[in-house]
């Protein structure tokens, strides 16, 4: 995605006024923030070939949650507390549903979706809340040295989330699962007890985005996330995660949200509607999964040959 992010940006700077201005920039980090906590649960979901489409729902209904416990509480702390454990409920729902009672991912997590939009819905009337303690509301405007407060988080659950896959024993089953789930059972990995912990910390990831796209926004909507959901999976599958498991990362998928963002951005300064976002977004979803594809396919192709050379060889050693 580099060459075409670079390419997006020369092309914006050059024929969009106030594209590179600092508000700009400013507004796409802070955009970027909620996608980036988000598209990194979805991306260990991803990767052990499974999909989460309650991620949008659940940043909503988090976020109301969390913004009428501030409201009766006062306590940023609070508030934070109980956005994640929205999320890890959630998560522990689509956890146990999938890897216990075996249901298939996207029907699970659409029923997650609809329950938690509709419980939303009810709690509000399909009203915001306000009414935010002010140190949520500062803090979504904080700049430290030009960059908003909301993005350096983000950028820094991001972080941790890729280090955690690349770097550790449970980063390395979860590409192992979803690449071979039988070859990962045989290997020692427990596969369902590894599905359980992907989706909870999707989950939890998701209930903390709440927070803070609440931040950003200044208020809390029960359907506000429900835009993200096609922004998330389509940032995965641009950076390179394949929808059938084993092949993509955390710096991908980064990479294919601020493709994204940069594009909604720029969309909204040339005045485009949301539909039309929404349909520049989805070619490039279908685009990107093809490209995926192809691409996938030439490597286990090359592999295939490449490994039957080494056998040739080897035969030709042996006799």
């Amino acid at each position: 995605m580099l060459p075409v992010i670079v390419l997006v940006a020369l092309t914006f700077s050059a024929t969009l006024d106030g594209y590179t201005s600092v508000f700009n920039l400013q507004n796409i980090m802070q955009q970027l923030s909620v996608i980036l906590i988000a598209v990194s649960g979805e991306t260990l979901v991803l990767l052990i070939c499974g999909i989460d489409l309650s991620v949008g729902a659940v940043i909503g209904f988090a976020s109301v949650c969390g913004a009428y416990a501030m409201n009766l509480t006062g306590s940023a702390s609070v508030g934070v507390l109980v956005c994640v454990a929205v999320g890890v409920g959630l998560g522990v729902l689509n956890g146990v549903g999938i890897a216990v009672f075996r249901l298939e991912p996207f029907i699970m997590t659409f029923g997650t979706l609809l329950i938690a939009r509709a419980v939303g819905l009810l709690m509000t009337g399909g009203m915001s809340v306000g009414g935010l303690p002010k140190i949520v509301l500062d803090g979504g405007e904080l700049n430290l040295l030009g960059v908003p407060l909301v993005f350096i988080i983000g950028l820094g659950i991001t972080v941790l989330v890729g280090l955690m896959l690349s770097c550790t024993v449970f980063g390395q089953a979860i590409y192992l699962t979803g690449a071979n789930p039988r070859a990962a059972a045989f290997s020692g990995v427990d596969v369902p007890r590894l599905t359980f912990r992907v989706y909870l910390i999707a989950g939890t990831l998701s209930g903390f985005a709440g927070f803070v796209f609440m931040m950003h926004l200044g208020d809390a909507e029960p359907t506000a996330g429900d835009p993200l959901l096609l922004q998330i999976i389509g940032a995965a599958v641009l950076g390179g995660t394949s929808l059938t498991g084993g092949e993509g990362g955390i710096a991908r998928s980064a990479s294919g949200a601020l493709l994204i963002t940069m594009l909604t951005t720029g969309l909204d300064i040339m005045g485009a509607q949301f539909w039309d976002q929404m349909i520049v977004i989805g070619v490039l979803i279908a685009v990107g999964s093809a490209l995926g594809i192809w691409l996938s396919q030439r490597r286990m192709s090359e592999s295939k040959a490449d490994a039957g050379a080494i056998a040739g060889r080897d035969h030709e050693g042996a006799s």
